[in-house]
């Protein structure tokens, strides 16, 4: 006979009944927690160190989360970002590193967004966050991936001095997240090996990197440095001309100074090999021969005080070598008529009255230039111009060279790519002729340049007289394959540019004469010597 149906069955009662609710439990768990998701944007968030940063993260399908517990966490050390529970933030257990700089997004809770803002970025700040979510029932996290970013500044350039007969050249620039790259390159764009690389961190977290090359004579024009962000595909150059005079000094810096070494060496040895051989005389004999010693170091140091100082001089001397100085003369068919040049065509100064002179196709019509006589096609050559007179702000002049088919009449550009590679001083500035132009920063403005023409490799120098330093080179100059002749202009009363004869062995004032004045006006361009023969 059955049971009736409304009477307890034995085979559901005690351990059975606990394991029916449990299940049920589970299920209704499984349910909530399957209605609760969260979800992130899916791609790495970008920002930039300083500025202020959104982590996007919501709920799905999107309800009110005002009363959930809501906490952003950093996945890597597990401590909390931010943390928020039923309408207040509590900031309790906030990680010390985000204090007063976290804010969510009330606005969008009832929206189900879980928008945290970050302020003020850090280079810390970079890395995964969890954006988690729970309530009694259930709970669920998205992950968030913030790549933090800074681009430094421009590349700083220095010479460290001769090194494996080369120049060492040091690149050094700050303010970069993450670690950048150092990337070397020579005027044709390709990368050259790098001796070295080191960086440093800041305080803030910013790096500090710095590259090392040694640059031989080989490599020509400039020499750039590359710091670049692999993170931002963003990159800072700067560039460094070396003149080729530098790699020349390189061995005979090196001898001198080795010199300099075994004189020492073989002094002190010599001293101590006479202390000691002296040492068992008496003592007035000890002490004339320490007074000898004293007198013969004191010697031996002037001597290695010469000859650095003769190094020194050396390294500078072969910037420009004298066998490459030619003589250089104005040519009065090209001058302006407001240009007067000297008897013997060696200096030039300007008047405000034209002077009377026959409009030929070779003469400038309206810059006041003027030519030099001579014309090169190859090989290197140099010459000094100096400018004499008055200095002031309201000067015009520059020096030069200058196709020798450069234009002569209507606008002249001055440029290399109307054929002209020049150095001009104008109200109190030098600058490069260059499109556009480069403002030089010396102080005080050079009044004796060096121009130097190296046809071979299609490249001007312009160098102080005074100390051997370069003002400015054009490089890789298009000369198209014609003659190049000396290029003068000047556009002010009361100074005159003069041409020298001085070469670097004879720079003393003593040595050099003054410049020959221009005739005075109303008297004629040309000597009568020169008037015969044309």
């Amino acid at each position: 006979m059955g049971l009736p149906w409304g009477c307890g069955c034995p085979s559901l009662t005690g351990h059975a009944r606990g394991l029916l609710t449990s299940l049920v439990t589970l299920l209704l768990l499984w349910l909530g927690s399957a209605q609760l998701r969260v979800e992130g944007p899916g791609q790495p968030l970008t920002a930039t160190v300083g500025q202020d940063v959104v982590l996007p993260c919501h709920l799905s399908p999107r309800k009110d989360a005002g009363t959930l517990d809501i906490r952003w966490i950093r996945d890597d050390i597990s401590e909390t970002v931010h943390h928020y529970r039923n309408g207040e933030d509590l900031y309790g257990e906030q990680m010390e590193a985000y204090a007063g700089r976290t804010e969510l997004a009330r606005d969008g809770l009832s929206a189900g967004s879980l928008d945290l803002r970050i302020t003020r970025v850090r280079p810390s700040d970079d890395g995964h966050y969890f954006c988690t979510v729970k309530d009694v029932n259930a709970y669920h996290e998205a992950i968030v991936e913030l790549e933090v970013s800074a681009t430094g500044a421009d590349p700083h350039l220095s010479l460290g001095g001769y090194e494996a007969g080369g120049v060492r050249v040091l690149c050094r620039s700050a303010g970069w997240y993450p670690l950048p790259q150092v990337l070397w390159r020579d005027a044709r764009g390709q990368h050259l090996p790098s001796v070295s690389q080191t960086h440093s961190q800041d305080q803030e977290g910013l790096f500090e990197i710095e590259g090392t090359i040694i640059v031989t004579g080989s490599v020509e024009g400039p020499l750039s440095c590359v710091v670049r962000s692999s993170r931002l595909q963003q990159e800072r150059e700067s560039s460094l001309h070396i003149a080729a005079p530098f790699f020349h000094n390189a061995q005979p810096w090196k001898v001198a100074l080795a010199l300099v070494a075994v004189l020492l060496a073989v002094s002190i040895g010599l001293g101590v090999y006479l202390f000691r051989k002296k040492a068992a005389q008496s003592r007035e004999l000890a002490a004339k021969k320490d007074a000898k010693l004293v007198e013969q170091a004191a010697e031996i140091e002037e001597k290695a005080a010469i000859l650095e100082k003769q190094g020194a001089e050396l390294a500078w001397r072969r910037c420009i070598l004298p066998q490459n100085r030619v003589k250089v003369t104005l040519d009065p068919d090209t001058a302006h008529p407001l240009l007067v040049l000297s008897e013997d065509r060696r200096s030039v100064r300007w008047e405000s009255k034209s002077q009377e002179v026959p409009d030929t196709v070779e003469r400038f019509e309206t810059r006041c230039c003027v030519l030099g006589c001579e014309e090169f096609r190859e090989g290197r050559h140099w010459w000094e111009v100096e400018v004499e007179g008055e200095t002031g702000r309201y000067y015009c002049w520059a020096v030069g060279v200058a196709r020798a088919s450069v234009k002569r009449k209507g606008l002249l550009i001055m440029n290399p790519e109307e054929g002209i590679w020049a150095v001009q001083y104008d109200e109190g500035q030098l600058m490069s002729l260059t499109s556009p132009r480069t403002h030089l920063s010396l102080s005080p403005v050079p009044t004796r340049i060096w121009v130097c023409l190296d046809c071979t490799q299609g490249q001007v120098s312009f160098i102080n007289a005074d100390n051997g330093v370069e003002i400015f080179t054009f490089t890789a100059a298009s000369f198209n394959g014609e003659s190049i002749r000396p290029w003068f202009l000047l556009w002010t009363q009361g100074i005159q540019l003069c041409l020298r004869d001085s070469t670097p062995q004879t720079l003393s004032p003593a040595l050099e004469g003054s410049c020959p004045s221009p005739p005075t006006p109303g008297s004629p361009l040309l000597g009568p010597e020169e008037t015969a023969q044309e």
